[in-house]
């Protein structure tokens, strides 16, 4: 049986809401001493991807972060603050989101993950060797605070996803370079540091959520939801059931699954599935061609018919931090914006991610909109 998931309703970022909406959720699947012990060193690892104001929901809510200091405390645990974004500092982001001013005023530690340690006693099953931040292998627990976001590369980055920010800065994009732009191997590496990691508490801000262009240029959409588990991939596939389509189609349970992780009953306990209206719901468009095809014939259907991340001229500012994360170096410098090597890019979409003035988005290849004007 997997570990429940606890659903509680909460219609906004109030700090008195949040605090009651996360004690609620937390009580329903056993309470806080379940998860954290007296003088456990407790991380908490918020979403801080950019530094983006919390009403763009980029990042978990600073109330949710808030909340969540407040009761690792009061089960006895000496909570800290820690990320990884893939530009710039966790103290950058931080401080842009509103997250450094609500660590500041709690006196709670705030850290960037930026030291490297390779894991010795757990190895991942497909990459044997994972370099995680070591703030997060010492740490006596881990809660992962994930925003429930869109993706354009995997769908939805929720708990499973949220814990690569563990894995210190570019870093990052060397494991999109290793994968090279293959969802489903980049999955893998997602699951490998799920198990190697095991968070032992994942809360879902949920309350503002994010569809479309996610997981830095989507559009907010207020959701009024926050979800618990001990289980992360418990909780990812609940969310699936709320969005009302396949767990499987999320691709890291895909990859769960054919591990024998995680497929089977999931108690819901708190607000019920069926009585939540979730919707309409926009998630991104993801295709790949992945067929055993002549390599010229296989890239230029993979042209017609897969994504590719585009630049808004009008917005674009030049701040050139597509190019610096750019893990293929398929981006240089032209006239106006950035311009893109669509032979070398791997649509990892690492460029969307940073930018932060959502001037880059998915654009369509010219045979998925042939095909959907042939729909009609």
């Amino acid at each position: 049986m997997n570990p429940p998931v606890s659903i509680v309703r909460c219609s906004d970022y109030d700090e008195a809401k949040i605090s009651q909406a996360l004690r609620n959720a937390i009580d329903l699947i056993r309470g806080m001493r379940a998860f954290v012990k007296e003088g456990d060193r407790v991380l908490l690892k918020p979403n801080l991807i950019l530094g983006k104001p919390p009403e763009k929901a980029v990042t978990t809510h600073p109330s949710v972060v808030r909340a969540m200091i407040e009761l690792v405390r009061e089960a006895g645990g000496l909570p800290f603050v820690g990320d990884s974004p893939g530009i710039g500092s966790a103290i950058g982001a931080a401080e842009r989101s509103g997250l450094k001013r609500v660590a500041d005023e709690m006196g709670c530690p705030l850290v960037d993950l930026h030291e490297p340690a390779v894991t010795e006693k757990k190895k991942g099953r497909t990459f044997r060797r994972l370099e995680i931040d070591r703030s997060v292998l010492e740490a006596d627990v881990v809660i992962n605070l994930p925003k429930w976001k869109t993706h354009s590369q995997i769908l939805l980055t929720l708990g499973v996803k949220n814990l690569f920010g563990c894995i210190p800065g570019k870093r990052k994009a060397l494991w999109h370079l290793q994968t090279g732009g293959d969802r489903k191997r980049f999955a893998e590496v997602l699951v490998d540091l799920y198990e190697v990691i095991q968070p032992g508490l994942t809360v879902l801000d949920g309350v503002l959520a994010m569809e479309g262009n996610g997981p830095s240029s989507g559009r907010p959409v207020p959701m009024g939801l926050i979800l618990a588990s001990a289980d992360p991939l418990s909780l990812d596939q609940v969310v699936c059931d709320l969005l009302k389509i396949p767990r499987e189609r999320l691709i890291t349970n895909q990859v769960a699954f054919e591990r024998g992780l995680g497929r089977g009953p999931i108690e819901v306990v708190g607000e019920r599935v069926g009585d939540l209206v979730v919707g309409p719901f926009r998630l991104p468009s993801l295709s790949s061609v992945d067929w055993p095809l002549p390599r010229f014939l296989k890239r230029a259907i993979r042209n017609a018919l897969s994504s590719r991340p585009a630049i808004y001229e009008a917005a674009c500012q030049m701040c050139s931090r597509c190019i610096e994360i750019c893990p293929a170096q398929a981006l240089e410098k032209g006239e106006k914006t950035p311009v893109f090597d669509y032979e070398k890019c791997i649509r990892c979409y690492c460029c969307q991610e940073v930018c932060p003035e959502e001037a880059i988005t998915p654009k369509e290849g010219w045979g998925v909109k042939m095909i959907k004007k042939v729909k009609g």
